[in-house]
């Protein structure tokens, strides 16, 4: 996901900054950094404190990054971070001998950080809708989340948006992309990943720096999700691992119908928000459809696999909106690969062109050819889950 303002998804236009070397190229990008973001902010306090995080949670990321080749060549770096590093190293190189993505100077150092995420992002949505709450930032345009480099600001701020009767999740990213305006740096928070998680992530992160539409989340997320599974798949062949690619693809195909009978699901609630219902009635109502949900889930566990930790904190509407900014559109960016006969960059040539179509249409269009793909490729294994629904 992107960063830009805080953390929060891979914001940034698509242009790229040339790949510079340290400190006049790092105080450049700063000062442009600053005068942009802050010129453009509003001058209400609470907008002035985001972003003061945002620059100063960058700032230490800047700050503490080392060059990969020097941690990989001391003899004080232990064995195992050195592995990762050479790995994260050689999947940074295969995305851009095969993949066409453009690394530049992305990846090339290594930063340590106290914990297991790097931001933590806050996603909102009204009571009764299960449509995201926006924020807009310079350049990157709007986004349906907020990112925060403390857990503590993140919390508060989803506090103040509960008070006016939001739903709220926050969730830890291990990794942003900044879309060019720093080198983005390899992270502790994920470098011990396995091989193909961390593949995936770092296809995905160099992906955004490709394409970003601005202020278009689940076009920006769908199409980088799409780039991370195909990535892993030519990697994982490449590899001659037929044993981990039938296992990543099962878990893919168990993670799929999860996120599938979520978002019908949602559809569910949004039904009943449309509802002539008061206040009081809607809540009731609310209530036990997000129970239904669970119980649904907890009847069927051969569909789904262990998806127990989506509901550890408990759930509502904006539960649901990462999953559908990461996932919903991804079938419609496969078909758009279909179209482009697997060439990458002629895929991402038709990924730009519709990036710069208006929004609704661009959105019409992967939904159509994401209905299609679906189609051919239906799991023929998969049993429909039938649990009772409300009727409104």
């Amino acid at each position: 996901m992107p960063l830009i303002s805080a953390s929060a998804p891979r914001e940034s236009c698509s242009e790229t900054r040339p790949g510079l070397r340290p400190a006049a190229s790092v105080l450049s990008a700063w000062r442009t950094f600053f005068v942009v973001v802050f010129a453009s902010a509003s001058t209400s306090c609470s907008t002035l404190s985001f972003y003061h995080q945002a620059a100063a949670g960058q700032l230490s990321i800047v700050s503490q990054q080392e060059p990969t080749d020097e941690v990989i060549a001391s003899p004080a770096t232990d064995a195992r971070l050195r592995e990762r590093l050479l790995k994260a190293t050689e999947l940074v190189q295969f995305a851009q001998d095969h993949l066409s993505l453009e690394p530049e100077e992305r990846f090339s150092s290594y930063v340590r950080i106290d914990g297991d995420y790097v931001v933590w992002n806050v996603f909102a949505t009204p009571e009764f809708s299960t449509q995201p709450t926006q924020w807009c930032y310079p350049i990157a345009g709007c986004a349906s989340y907020r990112g925060y480099f403390k857990q503590r600001d993140a919390r508060k701020f989803a506090q103040q948006l509960i008070a006016r009767r939001q739903d709220t999740t926050v969730g830890g990213v291990a990794a942003y992309s900044t879309l060019g305006w720093f080198d983005d740096p390899l992270l502790s928070t994920f470098i011990d990943w396995p091989d193909a998680e961390l593949a995936g992530l770092i296809f995905h992160e160099l992906a955004h720096a490709r394409v970003f539409v601005p202020g278009d989340t689940a076009f920006n997320e769908a199409f980088a999700s799409f780039v991370e599974r195909r990535g892993v798949l030519q990697w994982l062949r490449a590899q001659h691992d037929e044993v981990r690619i039938e296992r990543v693809t099962a878990r893919w195909k168990a993670s799929d119908r999860f996120i599938a009978f979520l978002l019908q699901w949602r559809d569910e609630l949004q039904l009943l928000y449309g509802q002539p219902y008061n206040t009081f009635g809607r809540r009731l109502l609310k209530s036990e459809l997000l129970a239904e949900i669970e119980r649904c889930y907890r009847a069927n566990p051969d569909q789904f696999g262990d998806q127990d930790w989506f509901f550890r904190d408990g759930l509502n509407n904006a539960r649901l909106v990462p999953l559908a900014a990461y996932n919903e559109l991804v079938s419609g960016f496969a078909g758009l690969f279909i179209q482009a006969d697997g060439s990458w960059p002629l895929f991402y040539s038709k990924v730009m062109a519709l990036g710069a179509s208006a929004a609704e249409a661009r959105t019409a269009e992967l939904t159509r050819l994401g209905r299609e793909q679906q189609a051919f490729e239906r799991d023929a294994d998969s049993v429909p889950v039938m649990c009772a629904a409300l009727r409104f």
